[in-house]
């Protein structure tokens, strides 16, 4: 038998055990593979940050929704500023378009009476008066048709009675027997 030492390994052994490297470099992968393990079992703690690191998603996060919330309600307070001036815009024009067909209405009716009025005087009152007063009326007359035209161009009606008017004040003469044929609905 062979000679064996204390720990039991024979001379042969012993030289193979010799021969073998004293150090061998197990490379970095070792190396990780051991802290990876050792963190999953909760041996190492986690890598170091500060603590403003960790809380830089969440203030990331905190802002994006902040400004998507002021942009939203920006965007609502427009729309509802918009429409209820919007409305209010409408029921003004369509409150001052009332007023406006109420004086014209108003107007006529004062017109009307006028006339009516300056043709019970004829007979009694003196001759200029009366031409001044027939006058006024043509003039106002002329206006009103003018203005006629230019709220409803496509009107056949105010652009006849503008085109007569037209002609009559051109050929001078404004007796009334020349117009009696017209009809006006």
């Amino acid at each position: 038998m062979h000679e064996t030492e204390p720990n039991g390994l024979s001379e042969h052994e012993r030289a193979e055990f010799a021969a073998l490297a004293r150090e061998r470099d197990p490379g970095r992968l070792l190396e990780e593979r051991t802290v990876l393990t050792l963190r999953e079992h909760r041996f190492l703690g986690r890598r170091f940050r500060p603590r403003w690191y960790r809380r830089l998603p969440v203030a990331a996060a905190g802002l994006a929704a902040a400004v998507a919330l002021f942009v939203g309600g920006l965007s609502v307070g427009q729309w509802i500023g918009t429409r209820t001036v919007a409305d209010s815009m409408a029921a003004t024009n369509q409150q001052t378009a009332m007023q406006a067909a109420a004086a014209v209405q108003r107007a006529g009716s004062a017109y009307v009476l006028a006339l009516t009025a300056l043709a019970q005087v004829a007979d009694t009152a003196e001759g200029s008066a009366v031409a001044q007063g027939r006058e006024a009326a043509l003039t106002s007359l002329y206006a009103a048709v003018r203005e006629l035209v230019l709220l409803a161009p496509d009107d056949p009606m105010s652009v006849t009675l503008r085109q007569e008017l037209e002609r009559l004040r051109g050929s001078g003469t404004t007796d009334v027997t020349q117009v009696t044929n017209l009809v006006w609905f």
